[in-house]
Protein backbone atom coordinates (compact mmCIF):
# COMPACT_ATOMS: atom_id res chain seq x y z
CA UNK A 1 0.00 0.00 0.00
CA UNK A 2 1.00 3.55 -0.68
CA UNK A 3 -0.01 6.46 1.09
CA UNK A 4 -0.37 8.34 -2.67
CA UNK A 5 -3.49 9.39 -4.28
CA UNK A 6 -2.02 8.39 -7.18
CA UNK A 7 0.80 6.27 -8.94
CA UNK A 8 1.62 4.70 -12.16
CA UNK A 9 4.58 2.63 -12.87
CA UNK A 10 5.59 2.32 -16.76
CA UNK A 11 1.86 1.56 -18.21
CA UNK A 12 -0.06 0.45 -15.43
CA UNK A 13 -1.34 3.50 -12.97
CA UNK A 14 -3.48 3.37 -9.96
CA UNK A 15 -5.45 5.82 -7.99
CA UNK A 16 -7.40 6.49 -4.60
CA UNK A 17 -9.72 9.13 -3.01
CA UNK A 18 -12.51 11.22 -4.44
CA UNK A 19 -10.00 12.20 -7.17
CA UNK A 20 -9.38 8.62 -8.34
CA UNK A 21 -11.14 8.89 -11.32
CA UNK A 22 -9.92 12.22 -12.56
CA UNK A 23 -6.69 11.46 -11.88
CA UNK A 24 -6.48 8.20 -13.79
CA UNK A 25 -9.01 9.81 -16.99
CA UNK A 26 -5.89 12.89 -16.82
CA UNK A 27 -3.02 10.32 -16.89
CA UNK A 28 -4.43 8.46 -19.70
CA UNK A 29 -5.21 11.36 -21.86
CA UNK A 30 -1.64 12.99 -21.34
CA UNK A 31 -0.77 9.29 -22.79
CA UNK A 32 -3.06 8.94 -25.59
CA UNK A 33 -3.80 12.54 -26.83
CA UNK A 34 -1.31 15.10 -25.59
CA UNK A 35 -1.66 17.63 -22.85
CA UNK A 36 -3.09 19.87 -24.33
CA UNK A 37 -6.01 17.78 -24.32
CA UNK A 38 -5.76 16.41 -21.15
CA UNK A 39 -5.90 20.21 -19.82
CA UNK A 40 -9.06 20.84 -21.96
CA UNK A 41 -10.78 17.86 -20.86
CA UNK A 42 -9.85 18.38 -16.65
CA UNK A 43 -11.15 21.87 -16.94
CA UNK A 44 -14.01 21.22 -18.46
CA UNK A 45 -15.06 18.10 -16.01
CA UNK A 46 -13.93 20.60 -13.23
CA UNK A 47 -16.41 22.55 -10.82
CA UNK A 48 -17.13 25.69 -11.34
CA UNK A 49 -15.34 28.77 -9.89
CA UNK A 50 -12.27 26.19 -8.92
CA UNK A 51 -11.32 25.22 -12.70
CA UNK A 52 -8.06 26.37 -12.69
CA UNK A 53 -6.93 25.02 -8.85
CA UNK A 54 -8.60 21.55 -9.88
CA UNK A 55 -6.57 21.25 -13.31
CA UNK A 56 -3.07 22.42 -11.72
CA UNK A 57 -3.49 19.94 -9.04
CA UNK A 58 -4.52 17.29 -11.22
CA UNK A 59 -1.60 17.89 -14.01
CA UNK A 60 1.00 18.18 -11.43
CA UNK A 61 0.10 14.84 -9.75
CA UNK A 62 0.02 12.95 -12.81
CA UNK A 63 3.20 14.66 -14.25
CA UNK A 64 5.27 13.59 -11.07
CA UNK A 65 5.60 10.29 -12.37
CA UNK A 66 6.29 11.21 -15.98
CA UNK A 67 10.26 10.25 -14.95
CA UNK A 68 9.40 6.63 -14.49
CA UNK A 69 7.49 6.30 -17.73
CA UNK A 70 10.66 7.74 -20.24
CA UNK A 71 13.07 5.12 -21.13
CA UNK A 72 16.65 5.78 -20.06
CA UNK A 73 19.04 7.22 -23.39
Amino acid sequence: MLDAPFHAEGAIATAGGCLASVYLAAWTLLHTVGEATAWDVIEYAAPVGEKQEVVERVMSMVRAVEPALRRPA
